[in-house]
């Protein structure tokens, strides 16, 4: 008799710590889910954080890449397609035809280190294959076409701008001043657009002087063209330099698209429908870019 009431007292004392443990449970349960809760949420925003949709920062539209000229049939260019660039490569130049990419403020901002050496291309035969020795005390700098300061977000794509493909022949002058500058003004364009669609090279000569064991060609001037696709808002223009020690200023240098169409004998943004075309590439505007009068 004692021992069953020893046994009925210890069940009624086991269900009541039962009982009692009842919202203790569920009380922890709910603060676990939602602590998961809150890691997941934190996740989601530092991912979020990372991409350039969330710092509103513009992206390709649709896929469509406004950069890339017109390709050439049966003129020997080797097309090379880059992490972040597409390049027409001359053999006969030892130097690109044109270097085309598209340049936010997301490129822009990182802190990826300049590389310390140029690279040689060996997606190009050996043949035409530059080195950095074609350069040496030829009195020319190795003049980057997109340059290294526009990648400063990824390092693979800030070393592919030390490939040879991407250089050519620069009068020093002109490539740590004026050229430098048009560089440093593209960048605050492509904040200013949201994006800014880029296409740069060199202007060839008819017998221009060469350089190196490769007789690399040596440039008798640059250009740039720059598209906006900002809707409401969209524009181009186009500038060129010639490749010696004078000052050149910004003003001075623009052209419409059409023009350095005509220069050069490439087709630039034919991706643009026919009729915007031929209205953004047929007159250049610097004051719709925002550009003061003297510079």
């Amino acid at each position: 008799m004692k021992n069953k009431q020893r046994l009925y007292t210890l069940l009624v004392v086991a269900i009541c710590l039962v009982v009692a443990a009842i919202p203790i449970l569920k009380q922890a349960n709910a603060q676990t889910s939602n602590t998961e809760t809150a890691s997941v949420d934190s996740v989601m925003v530092e991912e979020s954080v990372a991409t350039p949709e969330a710092m509103n920062i513009a992206t390709v539209p649709q896929g469509i890449d406004f950069s890339l000229p017109a390709l050439r049939k049966n003129s020997g260019e080797q097309i090379l397609h880059r992490s972040q660039m597409t390049i027409s490569y001359n053999k006969e130049w030892g130097e690109p035809n044109w270097v085309a990419y598209y340049l936010t403020n997301y490129d822009l901002n990182g802190d990826v280190g300049r590389e310390p050496e140029f690279y040689q291309d060996f997606e190009i035969d050996e043949k035409h294959r530059v080195s950095t020795f074609d350069y040496s005390r030829s009195g020319y700098d190795r003049g980057h076409m997109a340059p290294a300061g526009d990648f400063n977000n990824n390092r693979k794509a800030k070393k592919e701008t030390f490939y040879m493909t991407n250089i050519c022949p620069q009068n020093h002058t002109l490539n740590a001043n004026s050229w430098n500058t048009l560089e440093k003004q593209c960048r605050t364009w492509a904040r200013r657009e949201k994006g800014i669609y880029v296409v740069v090279g060199p202007i060839m000569g008819k017998n221009p002087k060469r350089i190196g064991k490769h007789n690399v060609a040596v440039p008798e001037g640059f250009f740039r063209c720059i598209l906006s696709m900002k809707p409401g808002h969209e524009k181009a223009i186009g500038f060129i330099y010639q490749n010696n020690d004078q000052r050149q200023r910004i003003s001075h240098a623009v052209r419409s698209v059409d023009e350095v169409e005509r220069i050069t004998g490439l087709d630039f943004f034919t991706a643009l429908p026919d009729d915007m075309e031929k209205r953004l590439e047929s007159k250049p505007n610097l004051k719709d870019w925002g550009y003061p009068k003297e510079d």
